[in-house]
């Protein structure tokens, strides 16, 4: 068994236990907002995935459970003995099977516009109902190459990666802003393409992960807050129905990156559903 990476972490806060964790080709600043926000009534950790923003990059071992293993592993290094999981993206990739592995250390489990492989395997470009101006010049540049293709997964995210460095993005205009906008952004694509280049992640980031039949045995409470517009909103919509005991959450005209764009709302949902669900 290889040693965990390290990891860099913060927390904000004194109060009962939270963990947010970000998803692919970001950092833990994605959640910093949220995190100050809430800090008055919890004690809340974010912290860099494994070959993400300052935590040590392997060079194998980007599965959704070696993910899992970090945080639990992290909660253990920080004393954490139960704490609520709040996952965007990759990061509810994360989050939910961490819960699967440790469900006595996991109070509550709150997925945002998370995409679960077992549920919906494949990630077309044209799943989502509509398509932002970023999207449509990454699909327009790549169409010829993708067309034979049964998913897109993450060669969209390497090709807009690519096209940020060549400033050939369009600036983000609606609710998709793929690695973001000013002077973090090529830093933000640099790393993703180092990442896909020198690690095993291209193979192993789209590992299945928990059968339905485990995800369905779950026993915390557990918030889907899922975009509208998202594709990922197939999975939230197929979560709800194998799990009784949570809360579904679609946000109108919402994307992906809503927890960015309508910061308020998803405070208000994290903030209700940990303050009423036991």
């Amino acid at each position: 068994m290889s040693a965990r990476p390290k990891l860099a972490a913060q927390q904000l806060g004194e109060g009962p236990d939270l963990v947010l964790i970000h998803g692919l080709a970001t950092n833990r600043a994605f959640w910093y907002a949220t995190a100050v926000a809430l800090q008055e009534r919890y004690r809340v950790t974010i912290f860099d995935l494994r070959g993400h923003g300052y935590s040590e990059r392997p060079a194998r071992g980007y599965r959704p459970v070696d993910f899992a293993e970090d945080t639990l592993g992290l909660m253990d290094a920080l004393q954490i003995r139960r704490a609520a999981l709040v996952g965007h993206s990759y990061g509810g990739a994360a989050a939910l099977e961490a819960s699967g592995i440790a469900p006595g250390r996991v109070s509550h489990l709150a997925l945002i516009d998370t995409r679960v492989a077992r549920i919906q395997p494949l990630l077309r470009l044209h799943d989502a109902p509509v398509i932002s101006e970023a999207e449509k010049e990454v699909a327009a540049t790549h169409a010829a190459d993708w067309a034979a293709l049964p998913q897109v997964g993450y060669l969209f995210l390497e090709a807009a990666a690519r096209m940020r460095l060549a400033g050939k993005l369009p600036q983000a205009r609606d609710d998709f802003t793929p690695f973001g906008e000013g002077r973090g952004a090529a830093r933000a694509a640099r790393a993703w393409l180092e990442l896909l280049d020198h690690t095993s992640a291209r193979e192993e980031l789209d590992q299945p992960g928990m059968s339905a039949d485990a995800i369905a045995a779950l026993p915390m409470p557990v918030l889907l807050m899922y975009g509208a517009l998202s594709r990922c909103v197939h999975s939230g919509r197929a979560l709800h129905a194998l799990l009784p005991q949570s809360r579904y959450v679609e946000v109108a005209e919402a994307g992906h990156f809503f927890p960015l764009s309508r910061p308020q709302l998803v405070l208000d949902a994290l903030d209700n559903f940990l303050c009423t669900s036991r």
